[in-house]
Formats: C-alpha cells, structure tokens, sequence
C-alpha cells in the first residue's frame, strides 16, 4: 500500500463529497484502508480524528455562504449534510466561538481549516512522520543485548540484532514491564571514532535480574521530543537506511532549528508490537533535549 497516495485520496475524497452526509467507514472503504488505522494516522498527523477534520471543513467551507446575507442558516446546514440547523449552529459555536448569525452582523477573525494536501505530509518511501509531539519520562529501566556498530558495518546491522533479540531472547527476561514493547536504545557518544552502540531491549522493573548476556542500564528522566514514524510495512523491514534518512531530515528540519539542544548522547526507539500488523508498523524516536 502506498501511503502518500491513500492518504491523498483521502484528503481528496472528503472534498469531493463535502456536501455529503460523510462517515468514517465510508471514507476507509474508499481509500482501502481499515478505519482503526485510517483514523489513527489521520489524528497523529492532524491532531484531529478523520470526522472531527471533516466537520471542521464542513463548517470553514460554510463561512464563505454565511457572507450571503440573503441565504437562510438552515439551507445552508441542510447543504453541508448537517440534519438540523441547530446542530449546525451549535457545531459553529463550538468551533468558533460565536454563532453564524453573529458573524455575519459582527466582523470577526476566524481560525478556518483549509483542504489538506499531500504536501502537508513529511514523507519517507512508503512512510510518514508526523510533527513532534513532547514527553517527560521518569527514570526507567532497560534490559537487552549490547552491540557495537561501526560505520562501515552497514545499515542492517541493528535491524538484524533486534530481530535477534525480539524473536529469540527477550522471553529470558524476567520482569519486564511490558514484553510487546521493543527498546532500540542508541548511545551516539563514541561517534566520533566511527561507532555507535545499540541495544535492542525491554522495559523492567529493576535490574535485580539481568539474564546471562545481557546488560542493564538505568535510563535519568528527561524531557524528550517524540518523532512519530509510521510505515506499511512490517516492523521486521525497519532498517538503519529507513530510520537514518528520516533522523537525518528531522534534526536539520527541526531540533537545529528549533531552540532546544541536545539533553544526552543517546535516543531510543520505541515499537508497540501489539499495535503491528505485517503490512503496518509504528516507531516512536525519543530525543531528550534542553531548551538551548
């Protein structure tokens, strides 16, 4: 599935049937999508759930009939798919603050929602990611596998050691928090001389009980930027080249541009895999950062 494409024909098709009676189930049919995910990556992108975006559209649309002052409310509710004109009024009030009839007696200044294109995404191949959300996380815990990276290595390297690790020894650990979230913790500090470490890891209460093998490390709170990445492929397919190109593109987008810094010489991926499929993956970047 080409997600740049599903999700233009998305945008699209709620434009061309804005003076429907839209739903979501209507929309995922049409774009071949399930609506779980349809409305899952819509929200991460927008903010808003599919139906609340169209609403919003609905009534930014309506504005430009409002200026009509020879035009009744309630044929214009009906023209937008609203059943009653007070459930076009309240949805107005709502979203703007004041009433239809008010903006047409009073002038205002309205936050409007435009149609929303392909362009608004950031896109990678068959993969999106979305704008960064922040987090605080406390202190945790991490167990897993310890590897040493070098440049020349190669950009599967990591990708074949948290396979490794996910499908072969995570169940040797004892006290995870919980064992369907992969940590894919990176430790930059050695860049310098060509090497980074990777440890593919879970999440666990203490490190009272760390498996032959593998190590434990103590995570200090921070404060992180999240960059969303989410792909139609299955997570088995994440490599060093997908996610290197993505890292490469937000820092010089946003994190060298946006008034932080970095808080420490390490980041962490973050996979839900309950929340995979084999033709969708979810990967969450954490950065901890300082304010510059």
């Amino acid at each position: 599935m080409d997600l740049r494409a599903t999700m233009a024909e998305c945008f699209q098709y709620i434009e061309v049937n804005l003076y429907q009676k839209l739903n979501l189930d209507a929309i995922a049919a049409h774009c071949g999508i399930s609506k779980y995910y349809l409305d899952r990556i819509f929200k991460s992108l927008t903010g808003e759930s599919v139906m609340e975006y169209v609403q919003f559209r609905k009534l930014s649309a309506s504005i430009s009939d409002l200026k009509d002052k020879n035009r009744r409310v309630i044929d214009i509710a009906m023209e937008y798919g609203f059943d009653y004109e007070q459930s076009y009024i309240r949805a107005f009030r709502k979203k703007f603050g004041i009433t239809p009839l008010k903006l047409r007696s009073e002038a205002q200044s309205l936050h409007i929602q435009e149609k929303l294109t392909i362009d608004d995404i950031m896109s990678v191949n068959n993969s999106v990611v979305y704008k960064p959300s922040f987090m605080f996380k406390q202190q945790f815990y991490l167990v897993g596998q310890k590897y040493k990276i070098l440049s020349k290595s190669g950009d599967k390297i990591a990708n074949l050691c948290g396979r490794e690790f996910f499908y072969k020894q995570r169940q040797h650990i004892l006290n995870p928090v919980d064992p369907e979230i992969y940590f894919g913790y990176t430790d930059w500090s050695d860049r310098m001389n060509g090497a980074i470490y990777y440890m593919p890891g879970l999440q666990v209460q203490d490190l009272n009980h760390i498996p032959a093998g593998m190590v434990g490390i103590s995570i200090p709170a921070h404060k992180y930027v999240v960059f969303r990445f989410v792909g139609f492929f299955h997570p088995d397919e994440l490599n060093g080249r997908k996610v290197g190109r993505l890292l490469v593109h937000l820092y010089s987008k946003w994190i060298f541009k946006s008034g932080y810094k970095f808080a420490d010489q390490f980041r962490f991926e973050y996979i839900n895999n309950a929340l995979c499929k084999d033709n969708y993956c979810e990967l969450d970047i954490y950065q901890p950062i300082l304010e510059a």
